[in-house]
């Protein structure tokens, strides 16, 4: 800009300079003058040196040259340039002024501007303000309210918490409350005890535990297992388990909480579950027991039986009947620790003076019971260092020895052993051992004696054979010269051998009389040698029963009649029929009515009479004899059986009758029974099958 004023200057002066004279910087002050005014000191000042320029090369002679000729010349420059640059300044000063007054009403103007709308905003301000008192008054009495509302909500609170607190204070099974993360955030009184009773700490040590940091045996267990499915499945669990670090049964309730945690309660049912498991084994022990006559098998079944829940190892030792022990089982549930377990017993056999062990409980019949077995306990049992490597390797934890005791003899040993199980045996367990080793042994007398039984019956049956056929062949014998006799006697009689005198005649009636009395009594031993050995054979028949007791009666009159006795048979029904063989129902009949005939004095009363049951006809023979006594009864109808049986009796017989007779009658698919009273006489029921 300076330097197109100044040029503009230059060209206005140029073709005016005749007329200017002197004044050749006329139009140079303006031009100054205006570039300080616009653009201030230091272009005028350049505006002023170049005007000077300007002038003296084109203006002032010589021109083209910036070195005046005349002296005189430079001083109109010099005072030019002085007072250009002091007008300059002066224009610049003035310039300076009006930009701050200028600048200045701006600001003015600006903050009138700024300060009106502070103005208005302050008074919109006053307003919100005002609107802001009045709802800071309305939120006040809301506070104030809402201050009394958590009051109230703050002491519901309370007791709420109160009354949860108290809730799970009255739980008085164990409780416990994991969070997401499985720490510790509330354990109940009965939990905690029960930790500390485990050695785990108190409550507050445990408050923000991980449960498996704090139990590591929980780790892999069934617990574990089912608490990890209640908290990702969410669904409350039940379930229950065996806590082998202290020997008892859990029931443990899992419930899923809304945070992720897990809340959970468990019940001791140790006593529940012993006693179920008491019963099953029990019970299984006794069908197992019961299975065979062969006790090496039930007892090795027994063994395996108990494995591997109430034991990891059991095993079963027995006293022959000799005197020796013999270890009769080993059950494990693998079958090659058995064998080991076999090769370790025969490679180190038990010391039968040992003071502990399944020979001192043999030798003194009491049980041995090892809640824990300590390091030094199987020290003392080992041989040598190898039995002891050996040993410790089977991680044995408890153990118990019980004896096997039937009728006060010790017939051999339970040994019951804990290992890899972790289990601790329990007094509850030892009453468990000795039930059921008293009832194997029991078992183990039972087959030793049915055995003994078994020998001695068959013994028995060889001799009862022997003397069945000894009788059979001895009646045989007897009877072909009973005949002989009988023959020769009628042959005398009938006087071939010359003539017979009365007194001969008694005689022979005596002999024969005896020769029937002594055939009797063999047909008897022969009849009862024969039902013995089974050789009876029946032919069952329809038999009308009134026809059958008259033909009864006409056989015994004789003898009713010589002895003096009354007889009353009042006739049953005259279509009354049982289903028997004719021969032997006469046999028992007249046995029966011979033997009433026997018992009863002279002057007495003998009667037959019949009664009807369903599908049973029942003949009862009643006599006024003797009677039997009550200690006699049970045993008249056994062989060889006489309630009198002295040698000065007149009661004659082998006492075979009414057990041939009882005989005949079940084998016809009847019965014979009596009724007696001493001194009042008797009863015999034979009863029948109806036809």
């Amino acid at each position: 800009m300076a330097v197109g004023l100044c040029l503009a200057a230059l060209l206005l002066t140029l073709p005016m300079r005749p007329y200017l004279q002197s004044a050749i910087f006329i139009f140079f002050w303006p031009a100054v003058t205006g570039v300080a005014m616009i653009a201030g000191l230091g272009p005028a000042v350049f505006a002023s040196v170049l005007s000077v320029v300007l002038a003296d090369y084109y203006l002032i002679a010589p021109l083209g040259g910036l070195s005046p000729g005349d002296p005189t010349e430079v001083v109109p420059l010099i005072v030019f340039l002085t007072t250009s640059v002091l007008v300059s300044s002066m224009a610049n000063k003035l310039r300076e002024a009006r930009r701050r007054a200028t600048e200045a009403a701006t600001d003015n103007a600006a903050q009138a501007a700024t300060m009106e709308q502070q103005a208005m905003e302050l008074e919109q301000q006053a307003m919100e303000l005002e609107q802001q008192l009045e709802e800071s008054q309305s939120l006040q009495e809301e506070l104030e309210e809402s201050s009394e509302e958590l009051v109230e909500r703050t002491a519901e609170a309370e007791a709420a918490d109160a009354f949860s607190r108290g809730i799970l204070a009255s739980i008085a099974d164990p409780f416990v409350v994991h969070d997401a993360d499985w720490r510790f955030r509330y354990i109940n009184e009965a939990a905690a005890k029960i930790f500390r009773g485990d050695g785990r700490g108190d409550a507050k040590s445990l408050i923000g535990r991980v449960v498996w940091d704090a139990f590591p045996n929980l780790v892999g267990s069934v617990f574990e297992k089912e608490m990890r499915r209640a908290a990702e499945e969410r669904v409350p669990v039940t379930f229950e388990g065996f806590y082998a670090e202290r020997g008892e049964w859990t029931l443990m309730f899992c419930y899923p909480l809304p945070d992720g945690g897990l809340a959970t309660q468990w019940k001791n049912i140790t006593a529940v579950k012993r006693a179920e498991e008491s019963a099953s084994y029990l019970a299984k022990a006794s069908d197992v027991l019961a299975s065979s006559l062969v006790y090496e098998t039930t007892l090795a079944e027994l063994a395996r039986l108990v494995v591997p829940e109430f034991a990891d190892w059991c095993a079963v030792d027995i006293v022959d009947e000799g005197g020796k022990v013999k270890q009769l089982a080993v059950a494990h549930v693998d079958p090659e620790k058995v064998r080991w377990a076999y090769e370790l017993n025969k490679r180190y056999p038990p010391d039968p003076n040992a003071p502990t062990g399944v020979h001192n409980v043999l030798r003194t019949g009491k049980p041995e019971f090892y809640p824990e077995i300590p390091e030094e306990m199987l020290t003392a049992a080992a041989v040598d260092d190898e039995h002891l490597e050996i040993i410790g390797k089977l991680g044995l934890k408890s153990a118990m020895v019980v004896p096997l005791i039937a009728r006060d003899r010790t017939l051999g040993a339970l040994t019951l052993v804990s290992a890899e199980s972790g289990r601790r045996y329990t007094p509850a367990d030892l009453e468990l051992a000795m039930e059921l080793a008293r009832r194997a042994a029991i078992a183990v007398d039972n087959a030793r004696l049915l055995k003994a039984e078994f020998e001695a019956r068959q013994a028995a049956e060889a001799a009862n054979l022997a003397k069945t056929q000894f009788l059979a062949v001895m009646s045989h014998e007897l009877r072909t010269p009973l005949n002989a006799i009988a023959g020769y006697v009628e042959l005398i009689r009938m006087g071939i051998r010359g003539p017979v005198t009365p007194e001969q005649q008694a005689d022979l009636d005596r002999i024969k009389r005896s020769q029937r009395n002594l055939l009797s009594l063999i047909n008897d031993v022969l009849n009862y040698a024969k039902l013995e050995a089974g050789h009876i054979e029946f032919d069952a028949q329809p038999i009308n029963v009134h026809p059958f007791l008259v033909d009864v009666e006409a056989l015994v009159t004789p003898q009713l009649q010589g002895k003096g006795l009354t007889f009353e048979y009042d006739g049953c029904g005259q279509d009354l029929k049982v289903v028997a063989d004719v021969e032997k129902s006469r046999q028992v009949m007249l046995n029966l009515l011979s033997n009433a005939i026997k018992f009863t004095p002279s002057g007495g009363k003998i009667s037959v009479e019949c009664d009807v049951d369903v599908g049973k006809v029942r003949i009862r023979v009643r006599d006024t004899g003797v009677g039997i006594p009550d200690d006699k009864i049970g045993a008249i109808f056994e062989p060889f059986v006489q309630l009198d049986r002295k040698l000065t009796s007149a009661h004659e017989g082998t006492g075979l009758g009414l057990a041939i007779s009882r005989d005949l009658a079940r084998g016809m698919g009847g019965d014979l029974s009596v009724e007696s009273a001493l001194g009042t006489g008797s009863v015999f029921t034979f009863e029948l099958p109806r036809g």
